[in-house]
């Protein structure tokens, strides 16, 4: 399947730099499948399209401070650490920006820490921390790790923004940004309502921003990332199917974990690896509805959503959201696909 094919021209203006300053005032683009229509809406609405014996799922992951500046201790050099994935306690695998190759055996300074490069090969470097733990670092040295089309440094509100209502484990360098519209008015609303919400966790990495090189996505290899479906979102899952309810995931991250679990035989309450790449002719398994923002052009999460509808009708749904200026991308406004 050729790549151009999820291919679309957005203007700048439209890629959103800032977060609303309320939650769910972002806009909503609900897009009923079996009618084929849109209806524009508001993220305070959204629950009106879902009903009580319906179960939300969430992604529960917390976005750690990724980005680290330091420099090289013999030559002072700038060097940029983006932190992809802790490993110990003193230890992580990081992407690696500098004037000149770092080696084996380098020694980077980011303020009173050392770190020694154990292993560079290219694409991503092993890091040891010499005399602090990475939480340290991470608690002093840290910057929020906004993505690459928001074109500022980070501020204070990116610290409350840039992180859902329902981070709790940390782990990610990128929000799952779906969950960003959620506050404690419209949770308040679906409970009272007696929708039940259930978690999973996938901790993000920085391949959620790589765009497909491959002019053939079947030719496409996705990065890989920690997921884990606990007993209780598994059992929710089983009463709520039970019932006639529909699973809302919140997030193209969330549907990743449910869908890689559910055609493995993984155990609950465990971490494994998934890979999983979900493209056009591809039977969900457990996902009914999706709630999800506007997604880059030839983008894996593009191509996710149009293996959830249709890769015309998506085209056509985003067509009609840049007509309306709807906000694009993390800081962006939202889609509910029914």
């Amino acid at each position: 399947m050729n790549l151009n094919i999820f291919d679309f021209s957005l203007p700048d203006k439209l890629i959103a730099q800032n977060p609303k300053a309320n939650r769910s005032d972002s806009k909503l683009l609900v897009i009923d499948r079996k009618k084929n229509s849109f209806i524009d809406d508001y993220f305070f609405n959204i629950d009106q399209y879902i009903k009580k014996d319906d179960l939300i799922i969430i992604n529960d992951t917390k976005v750690i401070p990724a980005r680290i500046f330091g420099k090289r201790e013999k030559t002072n050099g700038k060097v940029e650490l983006f932190i992809e994935r802790v490993l110990s306690e003193n230890c992580f695998l990081c992407q690696l920006k500098s004037t000149r190759k770092i080696k084996k055996g380098d020694i980077i300074i980011s303020g009173i820490i050392k770190l020694k490069v154990i292993n560079n090969d290219e694409a991503l470097c092993e890091i040891q921390l010499l005399n602090k733990s990475v939480q340290y670092l991470l608690d002093n040295y840290g910057e929020i790790p906004l993505p690459p089309y928001i074109r500022r440094k980070p501020n204070n509100d990116d610290k409350n923004f840039y992180q859902t209502i329902f981070a709790k484990k940390n782990g990610s360098v990128a929000a799952p940004t779906a969950a960003l519209h959620f506050d404690e008015i419209i949770l308040k609303k679906l409970k009272d309502k007696g929708v039940k919400f259930a978690s999973v966790t996938l901790h993000i990495g920085m391949g959620t921003f790589t765009t497909i090189k491959s002019k053939d996505i079947d030719n496409h290899k996705m990065h890989s990332e920690l997921y884990c479906i606990p007993k209780e979102t598994s059992d929710l899952i089983k009463i709520c199917k039970n019932n006639k309810g529909k699973i809302f995931a919140v997030g193209t991250t969330v549907a990743r974990a449910l869908e890689s679990y559910y055609t493995s035989k993984n155990l609950t309450d465990t971490f494994y690896e998934t890979d999983i790449f979900i493209k056009p002719g591809y039977n969900f398994k457990v996902v009914d509805h999706l709630i999800t923002n506007f997604h880059l052009p030839q983008s894996s999460l593009l191509v996710m959503i149009s293996a959830f509808y249709n890769t015309k009708k998506i085209l056509k749904a985003y067509n009609h959201a840049i007509e309306k200026d709807y906000r694009f991308f993390s800081y962006g406004d939202s889609t509910l696909i029914l």
